[in-house]
């Protein structure tokens, strides 16, 4: 990937995290520098900002908004090093933190599927992703949507032949953020009025449940129908493991 791509795909990241537009400062401009610089990839930055804008979100007093990308610099670091951790690990030493989820006894447990499996799973999606963006190919900025995605679908499959054993919780996060682009993506090239009718039959169809439910699940519920819908509209596939 050039850095002009790096670039702006860390940019739009750290931007939507954000919630309001800011211009990425000369200052940020040099710390994407140096994380290309140093083989940061693009996957292992993106899981740094959103660890930080979800710790920063959980805050019960948040005061000013996040104004520059060194707020994540630190959780970029720490992500950087697990990753550097897998990588020697799957050269035949010792896994360290980032080899597995945890277990009830905060012992490590080992991902139910091979690296190899995994690996083959994502390339049929990447490809899947790459046929999209040809069928599309006169709705440009969903075109464009379908060719990042299988970019990054393609750095992480890339990874995955070098480790030998998938840190599932990690990966998962990274297929989420691809899949968060897919989805934000769709909802632009359907439209507004699309959406707005989406909606309106998902609420229709959660009305007789809407009583029992509380409103932050109400919502979670229907966004989840509405991008359900929205992919099988457009037929783009499920990068979740779940989905293996």
């Amino acid at each position: 990937m050039n850095y002009y791509n790096y670039f702006t795909e860390i940019e739009d990241e750290f931007v939507k995290r954000r919630g309001s537009h800011i211009w990425i400062s000369p200052l940020d401009w040099s710390l994407i520098e140096t994380w290309q610089q140093r083989g940061v990839p693009l996957h292992v930055v993106l899981r740094g900002i959103n660890s930080s804008f979800d710790s920063y979100d959980g805050r019960k007093r948040r005061g000013r908004k996040v104004n520059s990308l060194f707020y994540c610099q630190q959780e970029v670091e720490a992500r950087f090093l697990e990753y550097c951790e897998t990588r020697v690990g799957g050269n035949g030493h010792t896994h360290g933190a980032n080899s597995g989820t945890n277990d009830a006894n905060g012992q490590e447990e080992a991902s139910p599927f091979s690296a190899e499996a995994i690996r083959g799973y994502l390339i049929e999606r990447r490809e899947a992703l790459i046929q999209l963006s040809q069928i599309y190919a006169l709705d440009a900025p969903l075109a464009e949507t379908f060719h990042r995605a299988a970019h990054r679908l393609n750095q992480i499959i890339e990874d995955l032949g070098v480790t030998a054993m998938a840190a599932a919780e990690q990966l998962e996060t990274d297929l989420t953020i691809i899949e968060e682009l897919l989805l934000e993506g769709l909802r632009h090239s359907v439209g507004a009025d699309a959406l707005a009718q989406l909606k309106h039959d998902g609420d229709e169809q959660l009305r007789a449940y809407r009583k029992g439910m509380e409103p932050q699940v109400y919502e979670q519920t229907l966004n989840n129908y509405i991008a359900r819908r929205l992919r099988e509209q457009y037929r783009v596939p499920r990068l979740s493991l779940f989905y293996l």
